[in-house]
């Protein structure tokens, strides 16, 4: 048997389809908004999102001096990749929030894209590929998630890339494609360490189907794979532990994010996450009706691809993983999104002319409303935390329950761009004053604020090349290579503060030791 290496997509442009061109369009115009809303926003990065900022910049520092091998060797509970990919984008785009975040959508993006078009075009067609990819990026938690360094959405891309990669192998039998499946499986596998649990089922199905005797291929795909994901996770035995207590659902899981595993709750949970979380009503009638056509067909044996029981068991034993993971967080649902997007559209191109028509109106009108709440923030913002934050009102990642959304501006942990006083500037201009270090208290930035956080402070301080000491420290010793960031609401006798935050809050700064003319230094800089 040759080994095929040949891409499984055409790199000639005049040999795409109309349907091709769409998707590139769809693609497009979902980077170009990304890219703008992160010209827009000001707000300060927190929770996991400012965690993983911080590592791409700690990745990049240490790749800058030299330490190649850090990222495999750096201990944390999160895998590599997308931080990694993310301290790549400082090179280009230089210490700003927007660079980790852009290099993420670049590769990413168009991944979750080619491979929601391919293995839709091969499951119902060229039309359905491109419907998949609009679906898709329309996906409110999708778009929502692309704005922000976090892992989840770059998962995505890879259970898409790996299922369009074994479509397009013919069940392993193009050995060649089999490798390029395993190299997919393995960035995946470090990633993020769920990926198994999204394209396990799928493949099973394949093997099953036939695949099995492909052993060549399947030879390739399985050393690849370890080749790729091994190391990391060699050099992380000694975390095993810490992986499956994350996973196991700890005791800062919220209570509703963990129901007993044979309970109604526990059933429906992901059906209230995807409703609620990563689609809302109208994509989620999509859903709805794309599942049952697709299901329908097969079972009454009607002609349709050999590919769409692969899909629906695929989505199946997927959505069964993550029911059964004791730790669930609405987050989860987004590698779903091949499946769903396929069969969400592919009963489309079948319609008679009329009628589809009608419902391709009705699609562009639900993406465009999910991207006018998810981008731009259009509608009332909630006063409460989101629901990607420890403080919500449900527990962090616990969507509605109980109730179908129909459109929200307010998702998961951002929304439209948002104002938020420029507390990086303010450490660049301490950095050039002389400052080395900044201290700050706790309580005055608590880890889950979206206003100004721990996290984020953390952040911008790496940024600006400062460093956060440790250890307490008396803020009457404080030296002139040291500040002290203050939070209030007011701070009568110290002139404007330095920066203003959107609840109405100023941060003043004091160089060295608190006293009037240190706290004086914002007023200085004013003028």
């Amino acid at each position: 048997m040759r080994a095929s290496w040949r891409l499984p997509v055409s790199m000639r442009v005049s040999a795409w389809s109309a349907a091709a061109w769409v998707a590139l369009a769809a693609t497009a115009a979902f980077l170009l908004l990304t890219f703008w809303w992160l010209t827009q926003d000001r707000a300060m990065p927190y929770g996991d999102s400012a965690e993983h900022l911080m590592t791409a910049f700690y990745f990049h520092d240490r790749v800058l001096s030299g330490d190649l091998l850090r990222p495999l060797v750096y201990h944390s509970v999160y895998a590599p990749l997308a931080p990694f990919i993310g301290s790549l984008g400082i090179f280009v785009g230089g210490r700003t929030v927007a660079a980790p975040v852009i290099a993420e959508n670049l590769v990413f993006v168009p991944l979750l894209a080619l491979g929601c078009y391919h293995v839709g075009r091969l499951a119902f067609g060229r039309m359905a590929g491109a419907l998949a990819v609009v679906f898709a990026l329309g996906s409110p938690l999708i778009a929502e998630q692309f704005h922000v360094l976090m892992l989840d959405a770059p998962q995505a891309a890879l259970v898409a890339a790996c299922v369009w990669l074994v479509a397009a192998s013919d069940r392993f039998r193009r050995v060649g494609l089999s490798a390029a499946v395993g190299a997919v499986v393995g960035l995946g596998l470090i990633e993020k360490q769920s990926f198994a649990l999204y394209v396990a089922g799928f493949l099973l199905l394949v093997l099953l189907r036939g695949g099995w005797r492909n052993w060549r291929g399947i030879s390739a795909f399985l050393v690849v794979a370890f080749v790729i994901a091994a190391p990391w996770y060699a050099a992380h035995l000694s975390d095993v532990e810490t992986f499956t207590g994350v996973a196991g659902g700890g005791p800062t899981v919220p209570i509703l994010a963990k129901p007993p595993l044979l309970s109604l709750d526990n059933l429906l949970w992901y059906f209230w996450a995807t409703a609620n979380g990563l689609l809302f009503a109208p994509l989620l009638t999509f859903a709805v009706v794309g599942v049952v056509f697709a299901v329908v067909a097969v079972a009454r044996h009607r002609e349709t691809s050999d590919l769409v029981p692969e899909l629906i068991g695929g989505l199946a034993l997927a959505w069964l993983a993550i029911t059964v993971l004791p730790h669930h967080d609405m987050r989860y649902t987004m590698p779903l999104i091949v499946y769903v997007a396929v069969l969400a559209t592919g009963w489309i191109p079948r319609l008679p002319r009329t009628p589809r028509t009608v419902v391709l109106a009705v699609l562009a009108g639900a993406v465009v409303a999910t991207t006018l709440g998810a981008t731009f923030g259009v509608g009332t913002r909630s006063e409460t935390p989101l629901p990607g934050t420890r403080f919500a009102p449900r527990g962090e990642g616990v969507p509605p329950l109980e109730t179908i959304v129909v459109y929200s501006s307010n998702n998961l942990l951002v929304s439209g761009p948002r104002e938020g006083g420029d507390i990086l500037g303010v450490m660049k201009a301490l950095r050039h004053e002389g400052v080395r270090e900044v201290v700050g208290s706790d309580d005055e930035a608590p880890i889950w604020d979206p206003d100004y956080n721990a996290n984020g402070l953390l952040l911008f301080a790496r940024m600006a090349r400062l460093r956060v000491p440790t250890e307490a420290i008396e803020f009457n010793t404080l030296e002139a290579r040291q500040a002290l960031m203050l939070r209030r609401p007011e701070l009568p006798g110290a002139g404007p503060p330095c920066a203003r935050l959107p609840n109405g809050d100023g941060v003043w700064v004091s160089i060295g030791a608190p006293s009037g003319d240190a706290l004086r230094w914002c007023a200085k800089r004013a003028g």
